[in-house]
């Protein structure tokens, strides 16, 4: 074997490591994307559990669906207390899924019937205080999210135990 036969494999041989390299790169990439929207998904579903969001929720939600804002005020500083931190914390989703850090679709599953149920309660009192305040982005993320979850007939959806009754553990 000549040196230029050498130099030929030896040239053929930096090739496919640099392609080896490109494609491990690129693999890495994935898996660092995906681990970091999976802890996304985590802190998100760690978030819900907070003691006083919870407290905040259940007030909301017994609540009837587009009650007046002249009802809803004749309830107390409590109840608007309870709807302004549940409401920042679907502002906040709404914007993490817009920006891509959390994929709508796992939001939906995880939130997306309390985001709706909130707002269907709340919309009248958010755009009344939207004009009294003049601030008409107050929530607008949250509202952003509810019209991308009904986009994507979020509200019409059976339920999971229903359309997810025969699930059978993946294998790994």
């Amino acid at each position: 074997m000549s040196l230029s036969d050498v130099a030929n494999v030896v040239e053929i041989i930096g090739i496919f490591a640099i392609l080896f390299g490109v494609v491990f790169g690129l693999v890495q990439l994935n898996q660092s994307r995906r681990q970091r929207r999976e802890l996304a998904i985590l802190e998100c579903a760690r978030s819900f559990e907070d003691k006083d969001f919870t407290e905040a929720y259940r007030l909301i939600s017994r609540l009837p669906a587009g009650i007046s804002v002249a009802d809803f005020e004749k309830l107390g500083d409590q109840y608007e207390a309870a709807a302004l931190r549940v409401g920042m914390k679907f502002e906040t989703m709404g914007l993490l899924v817009h920006r891509g850090v959390v994929p709508i679709d796992a939001m939906s599953d995880l939130v997306g019937g309390a985001a709706l149920t909130i707002w269907n309660v709340i919309q009248p009192w958010v755009e009344e205080t939207r004009i009294q305040r003049l601030h008409p982005t107050f929530w607008e993320w949250y509202q952003w999210l509810v019209e991308r979850l009904l986009d994507r007939g979020r509200a019409d959806r059976p339920p999971v135990f229903l359309t997810e009754k025969n699930w059978k553990e993946p294998n790994h």
